[in-house]
């Protein structure tokens, strides 16, 4: 029985350390809006002792490329409506690049599975499907009217905010200027009778001569 064992978990430790060339693979955005042109950018990690010479993606079903590429330096690409293959470089063992495509649109909503070859100097090389996924842009149209609804409201209660400012202000300068207006009338008034009283008191004095 220890046979059987042994060699299970031997085929076990061989699946679990080849799973990661399989799962270095990317396609991003991972969800993009149907009904309008995206731009995608695919990720692809070496992990073989040979240099990764070619890379080659093939659309879903029901998808066109776009003619919008992005190539690293030093690669070609060789585009059809529904294949891209890039070659002319490479990617060192334990490195990983980056190469750039657009679609035309994505009709439905949906999962949408890429077949990415990666091949080698060797001239081996791994089939891996990547997904990505389409929704409607109806989600994305009600999160953008809300945040736009909310930012009016914002706006809106900083301006009366400002406004009610301003009144405030207002009203407190048309007070000060009152209180200014008596205190000034009234120091005046003030002013009138000390004349007066002084005039009369001279006009006494000459009537003694």
């Amino acid at each position: 029985m220890r046979k059987p064992v042994v060699f299970l978990a031997i085929v076990a430790a061989a699946l679990a350390v080849a799973a990661p060339a399989f799962a270095h693979e990317e396609i991003n955005p991972k969800q993009f809006p149907t009904g309008q042109p995206t731009f995608f950018t695919l990720s692809a990690a070496n992990e073989q002792k040979v240099d990764l010479t070619k890379i080659t993606i093939t659309s879903p079903s029901g998808v066109s490329f776009g003619s919008t590429t992005h190539s690293p330096a030093g690669w070609t690409v060789n585009r059809t409506d529904s294949v891209i293959t890039w070659t002319g470089s490479s990617v060192k063992p334990d490195n990983f690049d980056q190469w750039g495509y657009e679609i035309d649109s994505a009709d439905q909503p949906g999962t949408l599975t890429y077949k990415v070859t990666l091949g080698f100097a060797d001239g081996s090389s791994n089939n891996v499907n990547v997904q990505t996924t389409a929704v409607a842009p109806s989600s994305g149209t009600a999160a953008t009217t809300t945040n736009t609804d909310a930012a009016k409201s914002s706006g809106g209660s900083t301006a009366r905010t400002r406004a009610n400012i301003a009144l405030v202000v207002g009203i407190v300068a048309l007070v000060l200027g009152l209180v200014a207006l008596a205190l000034a009338l009234t120091a005046r008034k003030r002013g009138g009778g000390s004349s007066r009283a002084s005039a009369a008191a001279g006009g006494g004095e000459k009537q003694d001569w």
